[in-house]
């Protein structure tokens, strides 16, 4: 039986003895299945499959040919999606570990009773259903992923934009202040604000709850910080002693603004004239704690920054340090300033 007008679906029949393909169509068909058509070996199984297309393959195993069943039911699923069942009087180890491999949706041994028909192809149709509703959800899920994926890139953009845009406009007011006093202070302002578009440019797109090695983050970051702090002056030498410390990564945009505002201090203080020195950055483990230092050869801060209260940056560090349940301690040293943050790892 070729067609059916009750169809509950379309399957080929594959098997060498004529016989037997008839006795399955009349079977099918009478269960309200549309036989497309029937073929006696594994070549000629794969052919009608990739030509028809039917919704399931009811093959035999043993046949002529260079392809038996179970290697046309192996090509016939991996390309061409399609599920297939199989016949056979063999239900010895071997044929059933080959069968096992190619991940047929049924295996039916012989003699066989037109229920075992029944609820093979019935479950096998189903189970092939569910698959293809999964696979579109997926696929849908997938592109929703893909297309929010793409708004948070557009949206990391646009806030690194403006970030740069308010940095520029910074630099075009201190261009023409005439105040020295609010020229430094539109300076540092504008320093901020590229170090916060950094900081937003390496950890955007980062889980908030992963955690991360700091170590290559904080060198490349310390080192444009440096970059861009000395411009058209003498840069000191960098000593960079970054140990592979992983934090959570919302811990990183704190530590890096700290590092800004301490290295900001030292490049203001440090060295005046324009005389040479030399910068030391560290972070190290200590037990159950982290030490961030920066450190320098030169003159040292003021006097009136020991207390933090006439320094906006280092108020700035104690209270991002009290972010990581932290703090800061200042040194004098001869020469120079150490400036250490430490916090809980």
């Amino acid at each position: 039986m070729k067609g059916n007008a009750t169809e509950k679906g379309s399957i080929l029949v594959v098997d060498d003895e004529p016989i037997i393909t008839a006795q399955l169509e009349d079977m099918l068909g009478a269960m309200g299945y549309h036989v497309l058509e029937s073929a006696g070996a594994g070549e000629e199984a794969v052919d009608f499959a990739s030509r028809l297309h039917p919704d399931l393959v009811l093959m035999d195993i043993v046949m002529p040919g260079r392809m038996d069943g179970i290697a046309a039911c192996d090509r016939i699923q991996r390309e061409f999606n399609i599920p297939v069942v199989l016949l056979t009087a063999f239900g010895d180890d071997e044929h059933i570990a080959r069968a096992k491999a190619a991940h047929p949706y049924g295996y039916i041994l012989t003699p066989y009773q037109n229920c075992q028909i029944k609820a093979s192809v019935e479950i096998a149709l189903e189970k092939k259903r569910m698959e293809r509703a999964l696979e579109k959800t997926l696929a849908a899920f997938r592109a929703k992923a893909e297309d929010s994926e793409l708004r948070l890139r557009e949206a990391h953009h646009r806030i690194k934009n403006h970030l740069n845009v308010v940095a520029g406009l910074l630099g075009l007011q201190s261009e023409v202040t005439s105040d020295a006093a609010c020229r430094d202070l539109l300076e540092m302002s504008r320093h901020r604000v590229l170090a916060v578009a950094h900081i937003h440019e390496r950890l955007s797109g980062a889980d908030r709850d992963r955690r991360l090695d700091c170590r290559e983050y904080l060198c490349a970051l310390v080192e444009r910080m440096v970059r861009v702090l000395t411009y058209g002056r003498r840069r000191p030498r960098l000593v960079l002693e970054i140990e592979n410390i992983v934090l959570d990564s919302w811990a990183l945009a704190p530590l890096g603004l700290i590092a800004n505002e301490l290295l900001s201090n030292t490049v203001k203080h440090a060295f005046p004239g324009d005389r040479e020195g030399e910068i030391r950055v560290s972070l190290r483990a200590r037990d159950s704690r982290a030490e961030l230092v920066v450190s320098d050869n030169g003159v040292g801060l003021p006097q009136a920054a020991d207390a933090g209260s006439d320094s906006l940056g280092l108020e700035l560090v104690r209270g991002l340090a009290a972010q990581l349940d932290g703090g800061l301690t200042l040194e004098r040293g001869e020469p120079g300033t150490r400036a250490t943050v430490f916090f809980p790892l």
